[in-house]
């Protein structure tokens, strides 16, 4: 057993712990503080679904550049926090308020309009697979080198139950009808965990 398969769970748990006994603190400081809880909650998760999933293609839990990844995360987590709200307050008070929009299954129609319908789910993971291409260059990646370095059969449209695509029906759409159920101040949370389950599921693939 190495040295990360000790430090990587504790690392997991201590978070979950800490979120636990300290639950009220964690509400009122994103309830007051959004954008900075949106950047620590996706960086910290998000950051460790990364060294998971270098775990377990690699066998060890060293990343490349770990403080940019963990920057970007971050910022991410900043722009996870704006769309949850606007998609959530744009489906409920400019559609569903001006009669645009079935108003039964709110949560439904709310992922179904950040996944699907708003087009901001495959952007967003096409937009963070080209930073982290930059990030392994430590250079500037142009467009079509980018393309070039796409593998067709995870980003383009495919019946493969592992495509990108693919993975926003079966896993994303569900999975953040189940978040947008919760109340505003779990949802950036929800993400993040999301984030570090659809990893480990798409890494332990064949």
């Amino acid at each position: 057993m190495k040295k990360g398969d000790i430090i990587g769970p504790i690392y997991f748990i201590a978070l979950v712990v800490l979120l636990i006994f300290f639950i009220k603190p964690f509400i009122y400081a994103t309830q007051h503080y959004p954008i900075p809880m949106g950047f620590l909650k996706v960086a910290l998760l998000a950051t460790f679904g990364e060294c998971l999933k270098t775990r377990i293609r690699t066998g060890t839990w060293k990343i490349t550049h770990p403080i940019q990844r963990f920057l970007v995360w971050g910022l991410f987590g900043i722009w996870f926090t704006w769309a949850f709200s606007i998609f959530s307050g744009g489906v409920d008070k400019a559609l569903i308020a001006n009669k645009l929009w079935f108003g039964f299954a709110p949560a439904f129609s709310k992922s179904l309009w950040v996944n699907i319908l708003g087009g901001y789910a495959y952007f967003m993971m096409l937009t963070h697979e080209y930073i982290n291409k930059m990030i392994d260059k430590q250079g500037f990646v142009s467009a079509p080198e980018f393309k070039e370095k796409l593998d067709a059969r995870v980003w383009f449209p495919s019946l493969s139950w592992g495509s990108i695509p693919m993975t926003i029906l079966w896993f994303w759409l569900p999975a953040h009808t189940i978040t947008f159920l919760l109340p505003g101040y779990f949802r950036v949370l929800c993400a993040a965990f999301l984030s570090v389950a659809l990893g480990f599921i798409l890494t332990i693939k064949k």
